[in-house]
């Protein structure tokens, strides 16, 4: 993985930590948040991981690219690749045993799998906070079924208008609060 920032991603000036790759919006409504004790579980890692750990009790990344851990022991790395000729299965979704998060993040291939798996969990937990990075942004997550499921929630959707993608819709990162 490379050190070089991609457009739209910036450095945390309080710590000098590179933030996660969402809009801009989003970073400063989880800027604005006391996670000191939530427990979060990310699917898809990037240069952000150290800057989300920070924020958190607990950082599980579970990332199915080797190329996208990088870990020096401030939050715990799961490597699961996905065989690709038969893809995601169930295991690439389960949490490490005994961890329960209060966080789940969608940042990987198999985002609309993720989302399911969260609204099924939080709905049986009472309560809890999904993050999807481009959210229903074509090209990258295009999924009409999963959008609709997550309406049905209250959230809020930060756009970065200036970042379109092959049929203009521009990206976006929604925090939905699922109960």
């Amino acid at each position: 993985m490379t050190n070089e920032l991609s457009f739209g991603q910036r450095i945390d000036e309080t710590n000098g930590l590179v933030e996660c790759w969402f809009t801009h919006g989003a970073l400063d409504w989880i800027k604005s948040q006391d996670w000191s004790d939530k427990n979060i579980i990310m699917y898809g890692g990037g240069l952000g991981n150290k800057w989300l750990a920070a924020r958190c009790k607990n950082l599980v990344v579970i990332e199915r690219d080797g190329r996208w851990l990088t870990n020096d022991g401030e939050y715990s790395c799961i490597y699961r690749p996905c065989n690709d000729s038969s893809g995601m299965d169930e295991f690439y979704l389960e949490f490490p045993n005994g961890f329960k998060p209060d966080i789940i993040i969608s940042d990987d291939a198999y985002r609309t799998e993720v989302v399911f798996k969260a609204i099924e969990y939080f709905k049986g937990k009472g309560g809890g906070i999904l993050i999807c990075d481009n959210f229903d942004q074509d090209f990258v997550w295009d999924s009409p079924v999963a959008v609709e499921a997550l309406m049905k929630f209250e959230n809020n959707i930060y756009p970065c208008t200036t970042h379109t993608d092959h049929n203009g819709k521009c990206w976006k990162t929604a925090v939905i609060f699922i109960k």
